[in-house]
């Protein structure tokens, strides 16, 4: 018979102790106090940090996180205030993240950054915008916390530019994190499809406007259908190259799922210019890829077009707009951009080279309710504001507030992600590098019209893209070295 005796003596050993009564005694005093005296949101964000900061005792690698990053970015764009900030829950695991990864590299006793003359241009940007923020604040006077966080927006997710070329320094890392990208794609693709089939009722603003359909889908985006188009437009070409780059069948059929989830939701986000600029992103890749049979993807995009016009009546206020683009001159959408644009360009021109100041208060100036004849003006601000307004456009945005200073800034990450690009497909990037550099020349088309990169989601999937076409031209630089090294070898 089995002896219990030295398993129960075993067992005791690990008896609650009056230390141990005590903490749960103060744990418990602290979950109480947290229950009356705190919102459930920050009950929630408490009890959700315990878990994280458990779970990175267990996996403490910064190349883990980096592969779980992706599903935040659909996952954690609603926002809490708190105090002076307005942070989103993806900004606060952005932070986690790069505290994860600090620790990680001066642990490991490794560098925090891969030297590169495109990291120096971003670097050069931010201390320009910096600059521009100073202005604001010391100038224009704009209330400082304002100006902080309105002008810090567009590099709110600079650190995965640094991060990622560091981390994905082999192949099998860049497969890693571009596999988790597609699982994201395909859960906010089939979340949008589902939104769609699910929605009972109509947009009662597009019914004013004459079109009739069962409302616009936003995802995971927070009614903001717009976002939800930027983000696909920045992912759904990757799908294409994974599809033709992945070996294993599982994952070629995950990146087909995801690309056609992915375009039926730009399709029921009803944004015209998320269409439009998706098709350019996913045209460049394909033609790319099938340079030596152009005719291929012509005929593939001849076909999509057909599908659309067929289904006319459900898809009229995207194809309207190209179809018949005249009868969009009179919309209150278009009137709307051309009252708004028209004062923006007019405030431009009084500070041309400075702006306004980031943090400028908004407020409306017009001689009618219509929506449509609404002129934004702007103004010095006294107090916190936790949202700002985009001005339907990235660029103008920037020139009104930051002036031609800070359209300098965005000038010169644009600049540097095209050199980037350039050097990946020298360097063999083929593909991939492509399909990167098509989704953000189709998401900054987009900006041209809207302004969504000051989403921190579409932010933090903007950087990833930026940072993945950095790291893939470092590894294939040190794939193509390595194989000059072995035919001189070989030579000798």
């Amino acid at each position: 018979m089995k002896d219990l005796s030295k398993e129960l003596n075993d067992i005791s050993e690990f008896k609650l102790r009056k230390k141990g009564v005590i903490v749960l005694f103060l744990l418990t005093l602290v979950y109480l106090a947290s229950y009356f005296y705190y919102s459930h949101k920050l009950l929630l964000l408490f009890f959700v940090g315990t878990a994280l900061a458990t779970f990175f005792l267990v996996k403490p690698k910064a190349s883990f996180w980096l592969s779980v990053f992706p599903l935040i970015i659909i996952a954690g764009v609603r926002t809490f205030q708190f105090g002076e900030f307005n942070p989103a829950i993806v900004t606060i695991a952005m932070v986690v993240f790069a505290f994860i990864y600090a620790v990680d590299r001066i642990s490991l006793r490794k560098p925090l950054f891969v030297p590169s003359p495109y990291l120096a241009f971003f670097i050069i940007a931010i201390l320009i915008q910096v600059s521009s923020v100073f202005i604001s604040i010391h100038i224009h006077e704009q209330y400082t916390w304002n100006a902080i966080r309105d002008g810090s927006s567009l590099f709110l997710f600079f650190p995965l530019a640094v991060m990622i070329p560091s981390i994905c320094t082999t192949e099998s890392k860049i497969d890693q994190l571009l596999r988790a990208i597609m699982v994201a794609l395909l859960i906010a693709g089939a979340f949008g499809v589902f939104q769609f089939l699910t929605i009972t009722g109509f947009s009662r603003i597009d019914l004013g406007l004459g079109y009739v359909y069962r409302g616009r889908i936003a995802g995971f985006f927070m009614d903001n259908p717009n976002a939800f188009a930027s983000y696909l437009e920045l992912s759904v070409p990757l799908s294409i190259a994974l599809f033709f780059r992945e070996k294993e069948v599982r994952w070629k059929i995950t990146a087909v799922a995801a690309g056609i989830l992915g375009m039926l939701s730009v399709l029921y986000t009803f944004s015209r210019g998320g269409l439009i600029c998706t098709f350019i992103g996913c045209g460049i890749t394909l033609l790319y890829y099938f340079r030596s049979k152009i005719w291929l993807p012509l005929l593939l995009g001849v076909l999509a077009i057909s599908i659309l016009i067929s289904y006319k009546d459900t898809f009229d206020r995207q194809m309207s707009f190209i179809m018949d683009p005249e009868a969009h001159l009179i919309q209150p959408t278009i009137l709307h951009r051309y009252i708004s644009y028209r004062g923006y360009f007019n405030q431009i021109s009084e500070s041309p080279i400075t702006g306004v100041g980031w943090g400028a208060r908004e407020y409306f100036w017009g001689r009618t309710l219509l929506y449509s004849f609404w002129e934004v003006r702007h103004c010095e601000s006294t107090q916190t504001i936790y949202e700002f307004g985009g001005l339907n456009s990235v660029f103008l945005n920037l020139l009104v507030k930051g002036g031609v200073i800070a359209l300098v800034s965005i000038l010169l990450i644009l600049g540097a992600i095209l050199a980037a690009f350039f050097k990946a497909i020298r360097n063999r990037g083929g593909i991939l590098s492509v399909a990167l550099a098509a989704g953000i020349f189709s998401f900054i088309t987009h900006q041209l019209i809207d302004n969504t990169l000051r989403s921190p989601a579409i932010n933090a999937q903007f950087w990833l893209t930026a940072g993945l076409i950095l790291a893939l031209g470092e590894i294939n630089r040190e794939k193509s070295d390595t194989k000059k090294i072995e035919e001189s070898g070989k030579s000798t």
